[in-house]
């Protein structure tokens, strides 16, 4: 969920803690998909639900309050 690897980014809401929600694609595919960016994490803190594999973050979904998931 590294916002480096996601284009056509838009926030869509915020969770009950305060993680923005956004809709995005990620680079070179036309799916469409809800979930969160792996920086917005780093700055609230929430350290222990990111991950770094081969330079690119990637996000623990189960230890937050927001799905990732397929819009189109």
């Amino acid at each position: 969920s590294d916002k480096r690897l996601k284009e056509n980014i838009k926030k869509t809401g915020t969770s009950p803690s305060g993680i923005p929600i956004y809709e995005f694609s990620y680079l070179g595919d036309k799916k469409v998909y809800s979930g969160v960016m792996a920086q917005d994490l780093l700055e609230l803190g929430k350290e222990d639900s990111v991950n770094e594999v081969d330079g690119y973050y990637t996000v623990n979904y189960s230890n937050i309050d927001v799905d990732m998931h397929l819009i189109k």
